[in-house]
């Protein structure tokens, strides 16, 4: 096997090890801190707290409830839901039994829900009631023997502490054919679970990849690649059982899976989950519980800072915070500082296929600005685009591989995707990058985003942070249209803040892009949007900008 020099440990942290071994499940691990400390208060949802030892009893008690059900291991369970105790309870209960968690984003239409059943031939459906109405159109073309749903409102408090989302408000919904998430629960305590916890190398996840190209692809992650991310990040960030996290990061996607559920839990730490992110009710959730941890997609920190009068709202808990999904500017890492002065910030970068925390992330007091971090669990190089192989020099671009214990196996029955991308141990990115002497790592763009004007490469995502830096843009994105005479043309999607709303015009934009981007990378086109669409994690997603401008040609 190649052998790759770490010259990013020198950056590490003293308190981060060189080196460790993982030999349990994920499962295992919350269990031990349940045993530990069983008294601990584990989740908290609006105000109603739920201790280690009374999630470990529902873990339990649901797994056998699922065991009654027929579900047995290697089975497909899938979990449909916004962020609350149930999904928590389900998940670990799946993997209690070495069922495999298939994780739907629960904004997904009926036709793309219908894509990830099939798919994943799931026999089982945990979901939420008011999300019930899409999976029932498909309900007939699916897999489907179980369908357990539960309802937000099984998990409040009388008097919830902060504000609730509306499907909160409303009463439970029941349905034909589907059975009650609590009944499960209840009708559950004599049923008989295996003694024995899964294998390092059995499948624990199929998490569905966003479908940059083509239709969503399952990742299979096994048990000891997401124990190992699970424990990495907890050894990054130097977690302790005294922090609260910021649950608000979807629980449904990889990033907030392992950094916002799996690792907080294990490291025996409180979880403030909400289901929704709401600027306002984050704030407040902040402010309430004193919360120290945080890692979001950087469109959830620029809300934030955008948000009037956010220096009424005490932020100066944190210990740290960090963002993925776009580069923090340093306007942005100002203004983070003054509001949460005790903070460290980061960057990050990570994938579905390298289970989140196996990507590259800052490391604590060592942040670099226009890098995205270094690497930690696996190794990194970056290679030339023409041959694939040509490990590059220092601060050169190609394209970004990663090797290593927290990466996916391949994608699910989909073995010559999986040949593309997994190639002699390498899992190869799409993403260009270049890495510097210490090896920190900065992310260039996706090379299928790729923009040629007049021969010159053009990557969205700089292009991005460029015009983030005009003082009235909120959020940007930026795609490539045809152009007769460059032969493509980048357009920007402009999201102003709220003081800046019908106050600038194009033209003064145009002109500021004449004055702090080189003429060649220059947007040509612009419009100005009220939002721009986004992934489950708050990533801006310019395929769908691409497409609605193919729709409307």
């Amino acid at each position: 096997m190649e052998k790759v020099k770490r010259i990013w440990q020198d950056c590490w942290p003293s308190f981060v090890p060189r080196w460790f071994e993982v030999d349990k499940s994920l499962v295992e691990y919350l269990r031990d801190v349940a045993l530990r400390d069983p008294d601990r208060v584990a989740l908290d949802f609006y105000g109603k707290e739920m201790t280690y030892g009374q999630l470990k009893e529902s873990i339990e008690r649901f797994a056998r409830g699922l065991v009654k059900l027929g579900v047995q291991k290697g089975d497909r369970v899938a979990l449909m839901m916004e962020n609350c105790p149930q999904f928590v309870i389900t998940y670990f209960a799946t993997l209690r039994i070495g069922a495999v968690v298939v994780s739907v984003n629960p904004m997904l239409k009926h036709m793309e829900i219908e894509h990830e059943l099939s798919d994943s031939t799931a026999g089982t459906l945990i979901c939420l009631d008011f999300l019930y109405a899409e999976v029932d159109k498909v309900r007939d073309r699916s897999n489907l023997k179980n369908i357990i749903l539960s309802s937000l409102h099984d998990y409040l408090p009388e008097r919830p502490v902060l504000p609730l989302p509306p499907e909160a408000q409303q009463g439970k919904s029941r349905f034909p054919g589907t059975l009650d998430f609590q009944e499960v629960l209840e009708a559950s305590s004599k049923e008989s679970i295996p003694d024995s916890f899964p294998n390092g190398d059995d499948l624990a996840l199929l998490q569905y990849t966003g479908g940059t190209m083509g239709l969503p692809k399952g990742a299979m992650i096994t048990h000891h690649a997401l124990a190992y991310a699970s424990v990495g990040a907890t050894y990054w960030f130097n977690q302790k059982a005294e922090d609260v996290y910021l649950g608000v990061t979807p629980f449904f996607h990889i990033m907030g899976m392992v950094q916002m559920m799996c690792a907080p839990l294990i490291s025996g730490g409180k979880v403030v989950i909400l289901a929704r992110f709401v600027t306002e009710v984050v704030l407040k959730a902040i402010t309430h519980h004193r919360c120290t941890g945080w890692v979001g997609a950087t469109t959830m920190l620029t809300a934030i800072l955008n948000q009037p009068h956010v220096e009424d709202h005490d932020l100066s808990s944190f210990r740290y915070i960090a963002s993925g999904g776009s580069p923090v500017t340093v306007d942005m890492q100002k203004k983070v500082k003054e509001l949460a002065p005790h903070a460290d910030i980061a960057d990050g970068y990570g994938l579905t296929e390298s289970v989140s925390h196996g990507g590259a992330v800052t490391p604590l007091g060592r942040y670099k600005p226009g890098y995205i971090g270094v690497p930690h669990l696996n190794e990194f190089k970056i290679v030339d685009l023409e041959t694939e192989s040509k490990t590059l020099s220092p601060n050169e671009e190609g394209e970004i591989l990663i090797r290593g214990p927290a990466l996916m196996k391949g994608y699910w029955n989909k073995p010559e995707e999986t040949k593309k991308v997994l190639k002699d141990g390498w899992l190869y990115t799409g993403d260009i990058g270049t890495m510097d002497e210490e090896g920190y790592i900065r992310y260039v763009g996706r090379s299928k985003e790729l923009i040629k004007c007049s021969g010159y490469s053009v990557f969205p995502n700089e292009l991005e942070e460029l015009i983030r830096k005009h003082p009235a843009v909120a959020e940007v994105g930026v795609i490539g249209i045809s152009d007769p005479y460059r032969g493509e043309t980048p357009k920007a999607f402009i999201v102003l803040k709220s003081d800046y709303k019908g106050k600038i015009k194009e033209e003064e934009m145009f002109e500021w892009f004449k004055k702090n981007i080189s003429a060649y990378k220059r947007p040509r086109f612009i419009e100005f949007r009220e939002d721009l669409p986004k992934s489950g994690a708050g990533k801006i997603l310019r395929r769908i900008l691409a497409e609605e401008k193919k729709d409307r040609l």
